[in-house]
This record gives structure tokens, C-alpha cells and sequence, in this order.
């Protein structure tokens, strides 16, 4: 029976052991840089035995490095260490440190100097220096720049002392360089009489495969004739030959050798015990062992870990193991670094790598199709740091036989990318592991949140990703007034613009803008005051165009620290073709968008010629946002009463009928209700620039009044003539807070309080 194919792919690599520690593997990670454990056993204390083996992944690598790496402390021993791979047929040759004990301190030994496969590697020279009886340090030089480079580390023979617990780690402590300093865990002492645990593990399909396991004793004569400790597999798997029989460490009894323990394979359970109990060890023993397993019934056998339950007559640790997994000819693609951002509305937009990976050998097939989607706000831009064409046969990664091709682009909108495999991975040593590398896309404006694409074609894989968290360059915030129809310079709130990074606002070396737009209808009555209120980017020259509709920031060059800009003394001329509500400001211009959204603006514009190969571009409005910073509250220019209603608590009020939000909510207190009196000015037609605040007193302009009023005093003035209140004013999340009675008083409004509602009703006849 064929099964329905499911995307998945685990790689287990040593398992083990105590029911504290987590199977599988355990890394320590800087950026660049990884440790990773390949086997991680199970050990008893108080022994001489090897412990697992750890990957030193630097991608790239780059400069040289140095590192101390250390066991626990001076009670463990090092007798055998491995740096490299000394049997690796490819040049990755390493070299193999016996009687490491009796190296002096100040010998160094070249450990490697080779090419590592790919021609445009440079060689690299690793060395080390005895530091202690349990650490040394690693030395890593180059004549130049690398790729990914890869060290395994094995601690081969170790002497662990006695009264050890819990997980081994080695620590890495940085000295120089790539090799920054972490840990990871290389074995783990088990409890119990008997520890279980897998060595080696394999992935295999439905021929089955090898898998190494080890039983060590806790204490010497536990394993015997009598008792079998069992390993029962799941349905589907049984196991089959059992080889390569060692003792590890320890002794069975006085003449005793691998030869007197005996396995006994009895369908889906694995037997263990001694042949007689003369054989019992005399110190604690440790074997190791290779035992095949067969997939029997591919109806019962699931996909994933194969995991077996450690049962029989001895207290052993753990309960269960993983053994290996099982999968069909399948595949697996993910984004490597979904949380990358992205900037919506510009060209070239780094992206995630994106990993593919066979289940097992085989599972990619030659000629077979990948196509990634990106979805309609997107664009393809480079692949493997190349600009991607309609039709191109360029390699993007190959890895254990399979080559991966991109071969151009499909349809007619740039965004599905086609690749092609060529080769397979048939008969090579593990799965292929391939990678699409230095991606950049093209984004339409404007659109943010994640950029996900979607897989499909003849290789069998589909599925979304996510390559990007997509978002504006710069956040816009405003303040808002209230304007009429067919008045000239009337004031409108600030507007505020923070970039999402340094340099997130690309000022092209000073030719490019951020661009503020009014909508038809509206234009800036006076050049506004532009000032950067944070950060480092610096305002060079401000410009109206477009028949005063349109205002023009240039800056004199990139931050380098995120930077704010705040737009203030604004004030607008608007018509009588405007409608009512907000007037919404486009924040738009080169500066933050690069993506043209027509043909002929790129045609036109030399700025966009690397993007050599679009044939279809994005439409629409081109703006990074909108935001409102003044409401138009009356249909003409007649004069009208201003009405404001505030209630207790809320932090919305309303001037004549339309609703605003305030950032200090109305309250009582003592009997008194308190509304924050900058809100109350701009309900009753104060502008923005006419609220001052020096420190100690906030002061307000409307017509030809004048109030001010002090937090802390009871007393306000009004043009200058003091006024008793009979509760002071006071601060309340940076806001002047003042009893609503007095306020009104203070600017000449009637206001009307509502008990029921909780509401405060303030009305200003027309000046």
C-alpha cells in the first residue's frame, strides 16, 4: 500500500538518555556561529569512556578565531580527542590526539590545512595548545575569506569522575574571532542499574538501516544471566541482525569478552543478557552494538521517530529511545529566518533563505519542478545575489549529489520563481540539504505583515512560508484641529514621522525626499517649520510644489541613528470644493519609496535601472501612509458655535457631532470633574501652535484672549487679570488637568453638565 506523502524531515542524531534530559539535539548559538551535539550518550561516573561530539558550524567564516574549550572542571580527564575528520575521504582531514595528557602546555600541532571541497575556498589552518588536563585551546587562521566551515569536535576518551551528575557540557570561551563563547552537551550520566541509549541513529525508508546503541551498568554486576533487559520496537519494525559487539569499558568478569553476552531477536523485541553469571562485570561495564532494523509492514509503520520502549527485569533509564526515523521519499522546505523585515514600497528587500531538504536519499528526483509564489504585493528581485531574468540556468546550491537550478521566471507578473533539480542523492551518505541563498524582492507600498509565498510543482512539495515581516519604513502620528471651509492659514496639528531603523528613509546621498501630500481642495498656506526632534539624520533644504498641494523634505544624508521629524506650524488654505471630515496627509516620496508603481516612471527614471527585467509593476495609490491632522467641522465659511461634549473616563469627546480622541481622559476628584485643557482649547478652536507650555504654566491663545493657567495654583489669569478657582489645577499623565467650570469660564463658553451621562457639554458662540 502507498501512503499519502506528508512534508517532514527530522534528523536525529544520538539520542539520549535521563528522563531529564530532551532527546535529540542541543545547540548554543551567536550569530554566525553554532555548536551543535551529534551523540550525546549516556555514562555512568566514575569511569574512562567517550563522550559525544560536538559541530563547530562558522558560516561564513571570515577571520581568524581563538577559543578556550573546556569539560567541567579539573576532575575530568582528557586521554583522546578528535579535531576534524581524519578519515573523511573529501580533504577535510583532521587529526586524532592520543595520550593528550602528557601534551605540554606550549606544543602546538597543526591539525589541518586543506580546501574543503569547493575550489573557491581558502585553505584554513587549525591548531591546538594544551591548557589544562580538561580543556585546550583552538586556533583557527586562514589566507582569506571562506564559506561555511564545519569542525566536529570528539571527546574520544575522557575520564569522568566520580560523583558527576546530570548533563557534560563543554564550554566555549571566546578569545578572538568567530569562536564565541557558549556550551553544549556532549553526555549526560544516566541512573537507575542499566542506562540505554543510541549512539548512531539512521534515517531510512522502507529498506530499513543500522542503528548504534549502548547499555552501560551503573555499578558493576548488574547485567546477569537471570534478568534480560528488552527493547521493543513499534508495529511495523522488527529487528533483524545484531553486529559489531564491543565492550567499551569495563570488564566481564575474569575471562569474560563481548562474546558471553547474548542478544536474542525475537520478532519486534530485542533481548540482552549475560550467558552465565560467572560473566558478571567486575568493574562497571559498558557495550556498545550495531543492530539493523526492518520495516515489516509499511501499513503499520508510521513516518517520524522510531521510538522503542526500554522494558525487562532491570530498572533502566530511560523509558523509551529513539532509535531512528522513518519516511518516505519526501521533502521539506521552510524559510530559514521568517522574522527578517522588509520594507514595503522599496526595490531589493532582503529576504529569508529559503531550505529544502530530502527526507531520505532519493527523495529528490532529476527534472523534477519548484515554483515559489510570492503573493501580489510582491516581486522577485535577486536570487543567489543575481537579478533575476525570465529565462536564466544559474546553479543555486548543490549538496550530496543534487544540484538545484533556477531556471527564470514564470508568468507574466515577476512573481513565481521556477526551479529544477538535477542529479540525486541516491547511494550518498545522507539526505541532501540545499539552499536558496541572497534573496531580494520588490514590495508595492504601503502593505505590511507577513510575506508569505506559496510552493508547489512536480517535486511534490507545497505548503506557504514565510520569508518577511513586511513594514513601512517610517510611522507617521499627527495631532488634529478643526479648519472651515473657504478660510485661508488656518492652522492644522504636527505631524510626527519616526523611521522604523537608521537609515530606513533612503535619501539617495540627498536627492530623494520624503513627500507630504494634501488631498484636492487643501494646500500649505506658508512653508511649515521641519525639525528632527531625535536621531541624527539632518534636514538640508524644504520646498512647496505643485501649486502649494505638495511639501518636499530633502535631507543631507542617511541616519545612522533612527531618527524623528516633526512637521510643525502648519497651516492650511482650504476651499469650499472640500467635504467634511479629516483631511488626510500622504507621507509618500523617493526617499521611502523606490518601487516605481508604472512602467513609465521606470522607463523615465535612471534610479530604477538595475530592475532591468519587470515587464509588470505595481498600481495603485504610492504612499507609505495617511494620517489626519485636521477635520473639516463646517460645510461653509459661515460662522458657527463650537460645541464639545467630554465624558468622565472616556478618552473620546466630540466637536460638533465628530469624534476625536484625547490622550488624558476626564475624571473626578473631590467633588470637582477635571478635563485636560489643551483638548478642551482645540474642541473650542485653539490651534496647536497657540498652546504653549514654559515648564510651569501652559498657556492658550484664542482670539484675542490669553489664558494660563499653573498646575499646583488655584489661580488662573485671563488676559492677565487673576481669577480665584476653588479647586487647583494639576498634572495627570503630562497633561494640565483643570475643573471644566473654570476652563470654560476662562475662554467665554456655556457648558452644561449632564449626571446621568457623565458628560460635560461645552458650547462657544461664533467669534
Amino acid at each position: 500500500m502507498v501512503k499519502s506523502k506528508w512534508l517532514s524531515f527530522v534528523l536525529v542524531f544520538a539520542m539520549l538518555v535521563s528522563m531529564f534530559v530532551p532527546m535529540g539535539m542541543t545547540n548554543a548559538f551567536a550569530a554566525g556561529t553554532s555548536y551543535t551535539s551529534l551523540t550525546v550518550p549516556s555514562i555512568s561516573d566514575d569511569s574512562t569512556t567517550k563522550l559525544g561530539t560536538f559541530m563547530i558550524d562558522i558560516d561564513p567564516y571570515a577571520t581568524q578565531s581563538e577559543a578556550l574549550i573546556e569539560l567541567p572542571n579539573t576532575d575530568y580527564k582528557i586521554y583522546d580527542l578528535v579535531i576534524g575528520n581524519p578519515t573523511d575521504s573529501n580533504g577535510t582531514n583532521g587529526r586524532e590526539y592520543t595520550n593528550f595528557d602528557k601534551i605540554p602546555n606550549n606544543v602546538s600541532d597543526a591539525v589541518y590545512n586543506g580546501t574543503l571541497n569547493d575550489n573557491d575556498r581558502n585553505p584554513i589552518s587549525f591548531s591546538l595548545v594544551k591548557t589544562s588536563s580538561n580543556g585546550f585551546k583552538l586556533s583557527l587562521t586562514s589566507s582569506g575569506t571562506n564559506k561555511e566551515l564545519k569542525i566536529p569536535v570528539s571527546f574520544k576518551s575522557v575520564n569522568v569522575p566520580s560523583g558527576a551528575s546530570g548533563d557534560i557540557k563543554a564550554t566555549i570561551t571566546n578569545i578572538s574571532g568567530q569562536l564565541t563563547s557558549g556550551s553544549v552537551v556532549v553526555a549526560t550520566i544516566g541512573s537507575g542499574d542499566i542506562t540505554v541509549s543510541a549512539i548512531d541513529t539512521n534515517t531510512f525508508s522502507d529498506a530499513g538501516g543500522p542503528v548504534e546503541l549502548r547499555i552501560a551498568e551503573s555499578t558493576s554486576g548488574k547485567l546477569n544471566a537471570k534478568d534480560q533487559l528488552k527493547l521493543e520496537l513499534p508495529d511495523g519494525f522488527k529487528w533483524g541482525t545484531v553486529t559489531d559487539k564491543k565492550i567499551v569499558y569495563g570488564t566481564l568478569g575474569r575471562s569474560g569478552d563481548i562474546s558471553n553476552v547474548v542478544f536474542t531477536v525475537d520478532g519486534d523485541t530485542l533481548k540482552i543478557n549475560l550467558a552465565d553469571d560467572k560473566y558478571k562485570s567486575t568493574d562497571k561495564v559498558s557495550i556498545d552494538f550495531v543492530a539493523s532494523i526492518n520495516v515489516t509492514d509499511t501499513d503499520k509503520a508510521k513516518y517520524g521517530d522510531i521510538i522503542a520502549k526500554v522494558k525487562g527485569d532491570y530498572t533502566a533509564t530511560p523509558s523509551e529511545i529513539t532509535v531512528g526515523t522513518y519516511g518516505d521519499y519526501s521533502a521539506t522546505v521552510k524559510a530559514v529566518d521568517s522574522s527578517t523585515v522588509a520594507y514595503a514600497g522599496q526595490n531589493d528587500q532582503g529576504v529569508s533563505d529559503i531550505e529544502i531538504k530530502e527526507a531520505i536519499q532519493g527523495s529528490l528526483i532529476e527534472g523534477r519542478t519548484i515554483l515559489i509564489t510570492l503573493p501580489s504585493n510582491a516581486r522577485w528581485f535577486k536570487i543567489d545575489d543575481t537579478v533575476v531574468d525570465k529565462e536564466k540556468n544559474n546553479k543555486v546550491d548543490d549538496d550530496n549529489g543534487v544540484e538545484l537550478d533556477f531556471v527564470g521566471l514564470q508568468g507574466t507578473d515577476n512573481r513565481t520563481a521556477k526551479f529544477q533539480i538535477k542529479g540525486g542523492s541516491t547511494g550518498k551518505d545522507k539526505p541532501a540539504d540545499l539552499k536558496i541563498e541572497n534573496i531580494s524582492v520588490a514590495l508595492d507600498s504601503g502593505i505590511t505583515g507577513d510575506l508569505v509565498a506559496t510552493v508547489s510543482g512536480s517535486a511534490g512539495l507545497s505548503g506557504d512560508i514565510t520569508l518577511a515581516k513586511v513594514v513601512n519604513p517610517v510611522t507617521v502620528t499627527a495631532d488634529k484641529t478643526n479648519v472651515k471651509l473657504g478660510v485661508s492659514a488656518q492652522a492644522a496639528g504636527d505631524i510626527t514621522i519616526s523611521e522604523y531603523k537608521d537609515g530606513a528613509i533612503d535619501t539617495n546621498d540627498g536627492s530623494s525626499p520624503v513627500v507630504l501630500d494634501l488631498p484636492d481642495g487643501v494646500k500649505f498656506a506658508a512653508k511649515p517649520t521641519v525639525t528632527v526632534t531625535s536621531g541624527d539624520i539632518e534636514v538640508d533644504h524644504v520646498s512647496l510644489t505643485n501649486d502649494d498641494n505638495t511639501l518636499e523634505i530633502y535631507f543631507k544624508d542617511d541616519s545612522n541613528t533612527a531618527s524623528t521629524i516633526k512637521v510643525s506650524g502648519i497651516k492650511y488654505d482650504v476651499d469650499r470644493t472640500v467635504g467634511e471630515g479629516d483631511i488626510q496627509v500622504k507621507v509618500a516620496g523617493k526617499a521611502l519609496i523606490t518601487v516605481p508603481n508604472d512602467l513609465d516612471n521606470y522607463q523615465s527614471d535612471s534610479n530604477y535601472d538595475t530592475w532591468k527585467y519587470a515587464d509588470v509593476w505595481f498600481s495603485g495609490d504610492n504612499y507609505v501612509a495617511k494620517v489626519a491632522n485636521a477635520t473639516v467641522v463646517t460645510p461653509a465659511p459661515n460662522a458657527t458655535n463650537q460645541t464639545a461634549v467630554f465624558t468622565i473616563n472616556s478618552t473620546t469627546y466630540t466637536v460638533n457631532g465628530v469624534q476625536n480622541t484625547l490622550d488624558s481622559a476626564p475624571y473626578v476628584k473631590n467633588g470637582r470633574t477635571y478635563l485636560p485643557t489643551r483638548y478642551v482649547a482645540y474642541a473650542l478652536g485653539v490651534s496647536s501652535d497657540n498652546v504653549l507650555w514654559d515648564g510651569t504654566k501652559a498657556t492658550f491663545i484664542l482670539g484675542n484672549r490669553v489664558v494660563q493657567v499653573t498646575p499646583g495654583s488655584t489661580t488662573l489669569t485671563i488676559n492677565g487679570a487673576p481669577v480665584t478657582m476653588d479647586a487647583p489645577a494639576e498634572i495627570v499623565n503630562g497633561r494640565v488637568m483643570v475643573p471644566f467650570r473654570w476652563i470654560a469660564q476662562a475662554f467665554g463658553a456655556q457648558v452644561q453638565w449632564d449626571a446621568t451621562n457623565q458628560t460635560v457639554t461645552m458650547t462657544l458662540k461664533a467669534q
